[in-house]
């Protein structure tokens, strides 16, 4: 007559074991169920590019100071420019139209 050892041996192990294997699949009932989290803010580039800049912020890329600015803003010289609420601001293209009509190329 063959008797079952794990039945017979131990109870307690084998509840133990039972409570276990419950919980573990429950547990992965749950995680398979659990919806999965959802940005609330939209994805930003790694480095934003600004359309506007100002007058501070184009003499730093410019490497020039922020009187020239004002002085060729006086006289209609420099790159197009908005002003808004009595701040000036520059476009990043025309900055950039600008920027391109200076350019010098040597011929040699």
């Amino acid at each position: 007559m063959a008797t079952n050892k794990t039945s017979s041996s131990n109870p307690r192990a084998e509840n133990m074991g039972d409570v276990l294997d419950a919980l573990s699949s429950g547990i992965a009932k749950t995680a398979a169920s659990k919806p999965k989290p959802q940005l609330l803010a939209p994805e930003v580039p790694a480095e934003a590019t600004r359309q506007l800049l100002t007058e501070i912020m184009l003499a730093d890329r410019w490497v020039c100071s922020v009187a020239r600015l004002q002085r060729w803003r006086t006289v209609g010289e420099g790159p197009q420019y908005l002003k808004i609420v009595g701040k000036v601001l520059y476009r990043l293209k025309d900055i950039e139209a600008y920027e391109e009509a200076c350019l010098i190329r040597k011929v040699f």
